[in-house]
């Protein structure tokens, strides 16, 4: 468990740590990218991390084959170039040669074949949903790997699957991997790993053995801030140079602030409020919400128009499926005649005739001498999920149904739900980014094998497991659109979700210290793509 500073504390360290613009003690002349969040990462093993914060710092030190641009299309990064073979069976890699590993021993397929046997073999890691369709990976030379597969794949897994070092990775079991804080990673990308001061500042540096072009900043430093106010309020100071996410209260008072663009833009992100749908004995959950009656009563039970005009002042849409509407066509619409959604009569109408009701009138059903009371968690650092934790508690008692409210840190929170053997919660609000501009990787949050992984309700359907392999095997763009919405609409109707929102991506920078930053869709930072982290450059002065 992290332990968290107060928001002075965070602050007096910042502040000592950091001294002028684009200045750090200890580092006279260096150019600094300063990045300020109100959470960090839960872990620096990029198998086993769960959280965007741990993402955006792995994925500056390892690298994939194939990497996303500002522009949002797929560029060779480990892999110099590909090809498919006529039947699209076999992918053939054709790896860089100038490349070494952050301790100096040189990268070679080795390590590729290492990487994918791990996620293979131990179905691990977020690439692993696009990995079970991997036949074979086999290195031909120093240089050179052969993938095969099952069946064609519409996703290429070389944009997903980070490339980790045989030499420290070769070795380990399952269980080691489980284990492994990875304290100090060693990559090949653009930045190297420094220091990490839990509850205040993750510093990485240069990696000036890169083979690719050299970053712009000498290092960046992610510190943390207590809250989005803070957080604002650092970024106005000229104490951060930009910031990864705020709410749209806070975001509104960026705008017009002088040396700040305060941006907008669109968003392949979602929030939601998860409900534990865990069916076996070791879940802590309460066993009422396995009920998916009681899981459609609390859809219904709260307004998302209501959640978008009060929790995000109207930047953003209401929610329904787990693609967002940033992903355009992938996106599945449900209609109005079919959304389960603020219609609280409906809620109460579902409960009474499932047997849930309040025999001793003091406002909370109950059902077989159960009381309909269940905990909510969110995250007390975001504001939105807070608001939205509390509109939705009030719905809820509307129709019989009690909430209990804890705010609490991301990490403790996502420690409660991502362990299978007690997945100890009811329910809890947060969000999803996706990791690649493909409908696959936010579809298989829900798949039965994400378990202890990604799938943070515990939710299993058969039917939805087997249609996620058919919309990965099929080629054609249409008839692959038909299966991603026949997805969407089987989980949307089991109800493991209430999503909330498609929130706009409110970011802001500094214009006095950094220039080069690309308001791309999907954010700045906190995107698909790394590239707006280094390859931005100092502005002269």
């Amino acid at each position: 468990m992290k332990k968290w500073l107060t928001t002075a504390m965070v602050l007096l360290m910042a502040v000592a740590m950091l001294t002028g613009c684009g200045q750090a003690s200890g580092t006279s002349g260096a150019n600094i990218l300063r990045v300020g969040w109100t959470s960090e990462p839960d872990i620096l093993n990029p198998l086993t991390s769960y959280s965007t914060e741990s993402m955006q710092v792995t994925n500056l030190i390892y690298e994939t084959l194939l990497a996303y641009d500002t522009n949002l299309e797929p560029y060779p990064a480990l892999a110099e170039n590909y090809e498919y073979s006529d039947d699209g069976l076999t992918a053939t890699y054709s790896l860089r040669h100038d490349v070494k590993w952050q301790d100096g021993v040189d990268f070679t397929a080795k390590d590729v074949v290492t990487s994918f046997r791990i996620v293979m073999d131990y179905q691990i890691g977020p690439a692993a949903q696009f990995a079970a369709a991997v036949d074979s990976v086999t290195a031909l030379d120093d240089y050179t790997v052969e993938i095969k597969y099952k069946e064609k794949q519409a996703f290429n897994i070389a944009l997903a699957l980070q490339i980790l070092p045989d030499h420290i990775w070769g070795e380990m079991s399952a269980d080691d991997i489980e284990m492994f804080a990875n304290e100090s990673p060693i990559g090949t990308g653009p930045m190297k790993f420094v220091d990490w001061q839990e509850g205040s500042t993750l510093t990485l540096a240069r990696n000036e053995t890169y083979h690719g072009d050299p970053a712009g900043p000498d290092q960046i430093i992610f510190i943390e801030y207590g809250n989005e106010d803070v957080l604002a309020q650092a970024l106005k100071a000229g104490e951060v140079d930009i910031i990864t996410e705020v709410s749209p209260t806070v975001w509104e008072g960026l705008e017009g602030a002088e040396g700040v663009n305060a941006v907008s833009l669109d968003s392949f992100s979602f929030h939601m409020i998860g409900i534990n749908s865990y069916d076996s004995d070791k879940s802590g959950g309460n066993p009422m919400l396995k009920d998916v009656t009681v899981r459609q009563a609390l859809n219904y039970a709260v307004d998302r128009n209501q959640l978008v005009e009060i929790a995000l002042a109207g930047h953003g849409n209401p929610g329904d499926t787990i693609i967002p509407l940033g992903m355009g066509d992938w996106h599945y619409s449900v209609p109005e005649s079919e959304q389960i959604n603020g219609n609280p009569e409906k809620a109460k109408e579902l409960l009474e005739a499932a047997g849930y009701v309040d025999t001793d009138g003091d406002g909370v059903r109950e059902k077989d001498g159960q009381k309909m009371e269940f905990r909510l968690y969110a995250i007390e650092s975001t504001t939105v999920d807070v608001r939205a934790a509390q509109i939705f508690r009030d719905a809820c008692a509307e129709i019989g149904v009690s909430m209990v409210l804890t705010t609490m840190d991301e990490n403790t929170m996502g420690d409660a739900i991502f362990d299978p053997e007690t997945a100890d919660y009811d329910l809890f609000v947060w969000g999803w980014d996706t990791n690649f501009l493909d409908p696959g990787d936010l579809l298989s949050i829900a798949l039965t094998n994400q378990f202890g992984n990604n799938n943070d309700t515990y939710y299993s359907n058969p039917d939805y497991d087997a249609l996620y392999v058919q919309q990965s095997q099929e080629m054609d763009a249409a008839a692959r659109q038909a299966i991603v919405h026949q997805m969407q609409k089987v989980f949307y109707e089991d109800c493991s979700y209430v999503v909330m929102w498609f929130q706009d991506k409110l970011q802001a920078y500094r214009t006095d210290n950094w220039t080069g930053f690309v308001e791309c869709p999907g954010g700045i930072i906190y995107n698909v793509t790394y590239d707006n982290y280094v390859k931005i450059q100092p502005v002269s002065k």
